[in-house]
C-alpha cells in the first residue's frame, strides 16, 4: 500500500509542478497581463496542494527506503534534498513575489529576472522528480521480480 501511496504523491507533485511551469511559459508567450496574473494566482494557491504532496512523497519515500540500500536509493534521496532546497529557496519565494507584481500588471527587469529564476528552478525540479519517478519504477519492477 505504501509504495502506491508514494507513487501517487510523487506523480501528483510532478504533474502539478509541470502544469505550473507550462502555464507560466504559455502565458508569458501570449503576453496577456490578465492571464499572467491569473496563472500566478493559481500557482500561489496551488502551493497549498503541491507542498503537502512533496512532503508526503518524501516522507513515504524515506519510510520505504528504510528496508533498502544502494546507489539508486541514495540518488533519489540526494535529489529530494535538492528539490526541497529549490522549493524553499527559489520556487515558493518567487511565486509569492511574482503574484503581487503580476496582479499590478508590472513587468520589467525585476519581474522577468525573478521569473527566469522560477522557471529554471521549476525545470530543475521537474527533471529531478522525473528521474526519481524513473528510478522508483525500476525499484518497483525489481521488487516484483523478487517477490
Amino acid at each position: 500500500m505504501l509504495p502506491k501511496f508514494h507513487a501517487a504523491a510523487g506523480a501528483v507533485a510532478l504533474l502539478t509542478i509541470a502544469g505550473f511551469w507550462t502555464a507560466t511559459v504559455t502565458t508569458l508567450l501570449i503576453g496577456d497581463k490578465y492571464l499572467i496574473a491569473m496563472v500566478k494566482l493559481t500557482i500561489a494557491w496551488g502551493l497549498l496542494g503541491v507542498i503537502p504532496m512533496l512532503l508526503l512523497a518524501g516522507l513515504s519515500g524515506n519510510r520505504l527506503a528504510r528496508a533498502m540500500r544502494g546507489p539508486v536509493i541514495a540518488a533519489k534521496q540526494r535529489r529530494m534534498k535538492i528539490i526541497a532546497i529549490n522549493g524553499v529557496v527559489f520556487l515558493v519565494p518567487s511565486a509569492l513575489t511574482l503574484l503581487p507584481l503580476a496582479m499590478q500588471g508590472q513587468g520589467g527587469l525585476v519581474y522577468y529576472g525573478i521569473q527566469l529564476i522560477e522557471l529554471a528552478a521549476g525545470a530543475t525540479n521537474i527533471t529531478l522528480l522525473a528521474l526519481n519517478m524513473r528510478d522508483g519504477m525500476r525499484l518497483a519492477r525489481r521488487r516484483a521480480m523478487v517477490a
